[in-house]
């Protein structure tokens, strides 16, 4: 049934960290519909390194012929930008009209938002000429059609160095958006002129700009008190439908039996539990709150627990944090003061996890020993085989790194450096729907190991990284061995075993006894829910990914305040 068409819709225009195998399917998350990709549209798709020479070649031979020392040369920009903190090789942006509601695959806005979205990506370039795009498609296989603009911003000669240089805030200005202030501004400058043409677009299809605060920027007391009416209807529901269960299957009407079969879906604990304390908050007659995304499960809680013991009120959801807004300096001052866990890698330990994952990359030994070159590694061959780290000063003979890593050893292991994935894909294949979606991320997770964008994750500290060795995806094979011991095929038949252990854990209590096993188990199951869910909405591989850069930049800020602090002292 196609939904009516809506005379107002929003528009989307997000920076996005650019997962280019993402949006070219070469990854394929659980949101996606295989069966339509075949569907999406594929406006350019350039190799970046081969587009950095067609765009910055000329350039650097210009360069280099005026430079009177070798040393001072440029061979490979790419390489150059990639190794940068402070540039970078791409950005992206996602543009979508409306969203899974009123454009989503069974709506009248579905072409209409296809041939909007057709129209903005044609005169991108035009209208943004200093953005060279290397990558664009338009993905038609998830709930809502929308944009995968990738490019790399070029700016024109400055006071010295090339005459093209990658540089944002460079290509913004030429383009006219100027600001005294940070480059942020006029990113902010530039996108609200992006989106001025979308609502262009819009005009000239016979529809509005619709401002539907998807992004929850903050929420006032009465949206809080609608929340909690909310979770208050929902219990009533609740209640009525385990009343419903009580009388005889041949009595209930087809509206009850359905909604019997849906409680689950009306019923999520983690809603209620939300819902109660945001009832709660709504006691706060002039709080606003403002949402702060936090993708480090263990930085959400440290600053959730801060808040609690200042007595201030927030609601913690998945990688959210609902703060007041006259709170949100000290939940910032809060954050500051988190410390990872783990610690940095030294040098040998990086080392070892870069050549762990390369091996799974490789074919030969001395294939590895290109690609670590590619990484900016020095390698010495002759009887011993060193290499030196980008940031070390002395080469390391791969000997002294353990038995793991010698040569004949690593031979071994790039000979079996398929066996896992291999076994995981055979059993997706024999896996039940809900199986199969955790074999699929494991395999994303070792994909995105090995393309370098997750840092490996030891379960056993103690050994060499593999990836039966990998903390995360031993984390998922736990929860495959709970959903194979309980027996759970679908979505409802995890919810129901949770309720189901609910309600015996809450029989034993009223007996005097002590439900031990019942509640490792609801524990289990509700973990299961948790990861399930995430999957789910198809962006888990993200949020380990932000997890990880927010851990870093927690880990660089304490050691930096720690550098700091040394320096005081000195001076004292």
């Amino acid at each position: 049934m196609s939904v009516k068409k809506s005379n107002g819709l929003s528009v989307s225009f997000r920076v996005d960290s650019g997962y280019l195998d993402h949006n070219n399917r070469v990854i394929t998350a659980h949101n996606v519909d295989v069966s339509r990709t075949a569907d999406n549209i594929t406006y350019t798709k350039i190799d970046l390194r081969d587009f950095y020479h067609q765009v910055f070649g000329e350039a650097i031979m210009e360069y280099n012929l005026k430079q009177d020392r070798p040393d001072r040369e440029i061979h490979d920009y790419y390489e150059q930008v990639k190794k940068s903190k402070k540039v970078k090789l791409f950005y992206e942006v996602v543009v979508q009209f409306g969203d899974s509601h009123d454009c989503g695959l069974d709506t009248e806005n579905w072409e209409t938002a296809k041939t909007m979205l057709d129209e903005y990506v044609q005169d991108f370039e035009k209208r943004n000429p200093n953005l060279k795009v290397f990558n664009a498609v338009m993905h038609l296989d998830e709930s809502t059609p929308h944009l995968h603009i990738d490019f790399v911003p070029v700016a024109h000669k400055g006071r010295r160095g090339m005459s093209l240089k990658n540089s944002m805030s460079g290509a913004l200005r030429e383009q006219g958006f100027s600001s005294s202030n940070k480059m942020q501004n006029e990113w902010t400058a530039w996108s609200e002129s992006e989106r001025s043409v979308m609502e262009q677009i819009l005009l000239k299809h016979g529809l509005r700009r619709e401002d539907k605060n998807v992004h929850r920027q903050h929420m006032s007391v009465e949206d809080y008190k609608k929340a909690a009416l909310k979770a208050e209807q929902i219990n009533k529901l609740n209640a009525h439908i385990n009343e419903l269960k009580k009388k005889p299957v041949e009595e209930l009407t087809p509206d009850e039996v359905t909604l019997i079969k849906n409680q689950n879906d009306f019923m999520r604990g983690e809603i209620i539990n939300r819902n109660e304390t945001i009832s709660e908050l709504s006691k706060q007659v002039n709080a606003k709150f403002v949402t702060v995304n936090i993708y480090s499960p263990d930085k959400l809680q440290y600053i959730a627990d801060g808040l609690a013991r200042a007595k201030i009120p927030c609601v913690a959801e998945s990688n959210t944090l609902y703060v007041p807004d006259y709170a949100l300096r000290t939940a910032k001052a809060i954050a500051s003061h988190y410390k990872p866990d783990e610690k940095a890698p030294t040098i040998r330990e990086q080392i070892k996890l870069d050549i762990d994952r390369l091996v799974y990359r490789t074919e030969t030994l001395d294939d590895l020993l290109y690609r670590l070159q590619e990484c900016g590694y020095e390698v010495k061959e002759g009887k011993y085989i060193s290499v030196k780290h980008p940031s070390a000063e002395r080469f390391v003979r791969l000997k002294n790194l353990g038995d793991e890593y010698l040569p004949k050893n690593l031979e071994q292991r790039i000979a079996e450096k398929d066996m896992f994935t291999d076994r995981v894909r055979y059993k997706a294949q024999n896996a039940s729907p809900i199986e199969k979606r955790f074999h699929i991320t494991i395999l994303n997770i070792t994909t995105a190991v090995k393309q370098f964008q997750l840092e490996p994750k030891k379960t056993d500290k103690r050994r060499y990284y593999f990836f039966q060795n990998d903390a995360r995806i031993n984390y998922l094979s736990e929860q495959l061995a709970t959903i194979g011991e309980f027996g759970l095929t679908s979505r409802d038949s995890i919810y129901a075993k949770a309720q189901e252990l609910q309600r015996t854990i809450h029989q034993i209590r009223s007996q005097g006894d002590n439900p031990e096993e019942q509640e490792k188990a609801l524990k289990r199951i509700n973990t299961l829910i948790k990861v399930y869910e995430e999957i789910v909405e198809g962006n888990y591989i993200d949020n380990l990914i932000k997890a990880q850069q927010e851990e870093k930049q927690a880990a660089e800020q304490n050691a930096n305040a720690r550098k700091n602090t040394t320096r005081n002292a000195q001076k004292r």
